[in-house]
């Protein structure tokens, strides 16, 4: 699983976090399972206005 959106990973994100914020902007994790059960995550700095779809 490499080189997924950010809306790819939030539909089968196990849990979301915000990490960071600064200012306008926020730094979110996504984890998730890939499909061997093991624990993958994923950082994403996202600034005022930024959309995401669920």
């Amino acid at each position: 699983m490499s080189n997924q959106t950010l809306g790819e990973l939030v539909k089968i994100a196990d849990k979301i976090t915000i990490d960071e914020i600064k200012g306008k902007k926020v730094t979110m994790k996504v984890s998730w399972f890939d499909l061997k059960g093991v624990r993958k995550s994923k950082k994403f700095l996202l600034t005022e206005k930024d959309k995401i779809e669920f």
